[in-house]
Formats: C-alpha cells, sequence, structure tokens
C-alpha cells in the first residue's frame, strides 16, 4: 500500500513539471509561409502584388485586388532529405509526406452595381486555411565517442546538484530517474559520488529523431479597393499547433575496456497542442501602374491553451544479466501559455505591362520577444535564456512571373535569416523555386517545385561534453494549385 501511495504521489507531482525549452518558443515562432503553388513559384514574394489566396496570411491588403470571386485548393507533397556528420560519421535518411497548402474562398462585392464612378471599387472577403511550418521530418545521427558518455553527464548533474540518492527519481523522473533506476548511474556510498561505466567514452552513439506535424491557420479576411490606387485588408488568424516527436538515443560498447556495460536505449515521446489567435492589417498602393507597394504587421500571436504530454523510457543491458533493467516514466503533462512574436513586412513589385512582374519582400520579427507564462508558475530562467539566445533580423523573399498567352512562368528565391545570436550553422534557411501555370476565365491551375535547405548543429547532451552533430535538411516539395474563378 505504501509503495502504491509513492507511485501515485510521484505520478502527480512528475504531471506538473515543466518542460518547455527556448527551442519550444523559436519551432512556433518561424513561420515558412506556404499556400498556394503562384504564391510558392514566388518564393511567398507577394506583399505587393496581391490577388491571391495565400495573402491572407501575409498581406491582407492583397484580397482587396480581386476583381471576382474564387476558390483555390493546393495540394503538397513533399521529399524530405537529411544528412548528418558526428565525429567522422555520415548518416542520411529521408521521409515521404503528404500535405495540404491552402483550401479557401474569395468572394467579391461590387457596392455600386454597374456603376463603375464610386470611390468604393469593391470589398472581398474571404475565409480557408494556409500551412505555416511543416514539422515533418527524420534525422539518424551515428558516430564514435572515445571521450565519454550520456551517462557521464547524468552523473555530473548529480554530483553537482549533490541529489541524495532516495531523490534522485523523484527529482528527474523522465532521464537520470530512470538512468538511476536501470543501473546506469550508481552511487558509491564511500565517496558520496555517482559514477558510471563508460565515464571515459568507448561508445558508439545513435539517435533518430522522428518529428510530425504542422502549423496551420484558419484565416477570415476583409478587403477594400478604394480607387484602383489604395488596397487595404484586415485578416483574424487563428493558427493552430500539432507537433508529435518520437526519438531513440542508444549507445552500445565499442571498446573492451569499458566493464559491464553493454548498451542503453532511452526513448522520448512527446506530444505539443495549442490554438492562437492573431490580427494582420495591410495596406498596397499603386503610386502608378507600373509599382506597387505594400505593408503589413501582424500583432504576436497568443496561444492561450498550449499543452505539451510526454514520457519515456530507459533500458539497460550489461554482462550480468542480474543488472539488465528497464523503466518506464510517469506521463507528464503541462498547460501553458505562449505568445510569439510581431512581425512587419515591407514589400515593392514592378508591373511590367502585360508581359510580367518582379517582387520583393522584406519581413522584420524578432525572435527574442516569445515568452512562455502560465497561471501558477514562472518562466524567468527560460524567458531570459530566449531573450539572450535569440536575435532580431530579417527574411528576405524575391519572385519574378511572366506571361505567355494563357501561361505563366514563375521563379523565386527566400532566404530566412539565422536566428540565434551565436553559432555558424543554426537554422539559416535558403529556398528556391520554378514553376508555371495556365489561367483561362473561370479555371486555372498552377505547378510549382520548392527546394529548401536548412543547417543546423544539434548536440546529443551537454554541449561542454560532445561535438555538435551538423545536420544539413533538404526538402522538395511539389505544389500543386486548381481553382475556380466565379
Amino acid at each position: 500500500m505504501k509503495s502504491a501511495i509513492i507511485v501515485i504521489l510521484l505520478t502527480l507531482s512528475c504531471s506538473l513539471i515543466m518542460g518547455q525549452t527556448a527551442e519550444d518558443a523559436l519551432r512556433f515562432s518561424r513561420v515558412f509561409y506556404s499556400g498556394t503553388a503562384r504564391f510558392n513559384g514566388l518564393s511567398g514574394a507577394f506583399g505587393a502584388v496581391g490577388a491571391d489566396f495565400s495573402t491572407l496570411a501575409t498581406n491582407p491588403a492583397g484580397i482587396g485586388l480581386y476583381k471576382g470571386s474564387e476558390m483555390t485548393f493546393t495540394i503538397a507533397p513533399t521529399v524530405g532529405s537529411s544528412s548528418a556528420s558526428y565525429n567522422g560519421f555520415v548518416t542520411n535518411d529521408n521521409r515521404v509526406n503528404f500535405g495540404l497548402g491552402n483550401f479557401g474562398f474569395i468572394f467579391n462585392i461590387n457596392p455600386n452595381g454597374r456603376n463603375k464612378t464610386g470611390v468604393l471599387k469593391s470589398i472581398n472577403v474571404g475565409f480557408g486555411f494556409n500551412r505555416q511550418n511543416d514539422f515533418n521530418n527524420q534525422v539518424v545521427i551515428n558516430g564514435l565517442n572515445n571521450e565519454n558518455s550520456m551517462m557521464q553527464s547524468y552523473a555530473n548533474t548529480l554530483n553537482t546538484e549533490r541529489i541524495p540518492p532516495a531523490a534522485v527519481q523523484d527529482t528527474y523522473p523522465f532521464d537520470i530517474g530512470l538512468a538511476y533506476g536501470t543501473n546506469l548511474v550508481f552511487y558509491d556510498s564511500a565517496t558520496n559520488r555517482y559514477y558510471c561505466d563508460a565515464a571515459y567514452g568507448g561508445v558508439m552513439q545513435n539517435k533518430i529523431i522522428n518529428t510530425y506535424g504542422s502549423m496551420n491557420e484558419l484565416d477570415f479576411s476583409f478587403g477594400a479597393n478604394i480607387s484602383d490606387k489604395f488596397f487595404i485588408g484586415l485578416t483574424l488568424g487563428v493558427p493552430s499547433i500539432n507537433y508529435y516527436e518520437n526519438s531513440s538515443y542508444r549507445e552500445t560498447r565499442s571498446s573492451a575496456t569499458v566493464p559491464n556495460f553493454i548498451a542503453l536505449n532511452y526513448r522520448y515521446n512527446l506530444q505539443t497542442r495549442g490554438t492562437g489567435i492573431n490580427v494582420k492589417f495591410g495596406m498596397i498602393y499603386k503610386p502608378a501602374e507600373w509599382v506597387r507597394i505594400g505593408a503589413s504587421i501582424h500583432t504576436p500571436t497568443w496561444f492561450p491553451s498550449m499543452r505539451d504530454i510526454w514520457f519515456s523510457s530507459m533500458q539497460s543491458s550489461f554482462d550480468s544479466t542480474y543488472w539488465n533493467a528497464i523503466q518506464y516514466s510517469p506521463e507528464g503533462y503541462y498547460d501553458y501559455h505562449l505568445t510569439t512574436p510581431f512581425r512587419a513586412m515591407g514589400s515593392l513589385a514592378f508591373i511590367i505591362g502585360q508581359y510580367g512582374l518582379l517582387s520583393a519582400d522584406y519581413e522584420y520579427v524578432n525572435y527574442s520577444q516569445a515568452r512562455f507564462n502560465s497561471d501558477w508558475d514562472s518562466y524567468t530562467d527560460v524567458n531570459g535564456q530566449i531573450k539572450s539566445d535569440y536575435q532580431s533580423w530579417g527574411n528576405i523573399r524575391i519572385g519574378t512571373e511572366w506571361r505567355l498567352s494563357n501561361f505563366r512562368l514563375r521563379g523565386g528565391f527566400a532566404y530566412f535569416s539565422n536566428p540565434y545570436t551565436q553559432g555558424t550553422q543554426n537554422s539559416q534557411r535558403f529556398q528556391a523555386s520554378g514553376g508555371f501555370g495556365y489561367r483561362a476565365k473561370y479555371f486555372f491551375a498552377d505547378v510549382t517545385y520548392v527546394w529548401t535547405r536548412m543547417n543546423q548543429d544539434y548536440y546529443l547532451y551537454d554541449p561542454a561534453m560532445v561535438n555538435p552533430a551538423a545536420i544539413a535538411y533538404n526538402t522538395n516539395t511539389v505544389y500543386t494549385t486548381i481553382g475556380f474563378r466565379f
């Protein structure tokens, strides 16, 4: 009975431990706008072009340039690949995923009827969804470590914090406590210190990280055309987050000098869900028929109902089967709030008669403004890390489109800057795109190929102990949009 009570208390206390990190805030603050094939054909440089459903999520003034009503639908299958270099070992992996880029409607209202002399030329209303981020990926890290082990990082933590043996599993129920319970970390009462078998390395380390899910936004927009010169728009955005992560970390003995220890396997599962709200306001001005100037602002997105659910397990293997063990953590959960940064965009487009256009967008975002909070706990340390680790910079998108009768040719490039204050390979992202389309009076179809690449340094555990794994992510996505005008 006593042990049952301890288990219940442990489960309750562990379920309320905060698990949010600065990396989580960045993950949900970065937005890589998806949407229609035409929008992606110009790598998203549509802030001053308008008349595309995707602009509801970037510059809603774009809805004001519609001359009629429209329905649009986009599919976006993706082939993603990753390459990880760790301690001289290179491992490759890939994944195929099917996603939706957008779906929505635009309704055009002419307040003047057949009278074309009014200042207010048209009012447009739109609603639907646009994808803002795709979390589907897989990476495999593999390499030999002849200096230390993850077990030693656990022992270092326990020795530094002077955690008594009886409190280890209660204090760290999701990782270190599991290692202690499976004999991977042990306590020596003679020295009052914690030790492990592979303190000086001699282990092959392998980690497989699978991530799934996406961030999509429901957009409800209103736009107006004033004298065919000035266009304004307003969007109420309701983004939703569905993020899943499953990882497996394994160490196996590679040297005969490592006593007793054979292998460990640590599994971790995380699920994050949340729904937020934001407001976007935009303007487009045409000082002349050949030039358009656009600007928009996005309020911070407030996610009032974020929830994390996570659990883990640890399995050990030794020369003596007597010490082999497996332990499972309780299920942890935590409800909290997240606020992502304010955004501002400036855009410029040149219209080259009936032949084509050139456009460019600059997006300002300060990732250090993201903040966690909750109704009962302080996030002072995590928010302080967000403020110190991330920086304000900008994202650049350029694109072009050319007309050949009813056909269109498109190309674009985008650069998403490094969000970190330090580091040389920390999440800069490059994107190149190309595509074509067909336009008829009541129907249109577009196809675009988009290639993206992002480099990132990843640490298996304590950065002071291990070299980073240099990871390169590549994605290849084909967007296909079908649309109808009415």
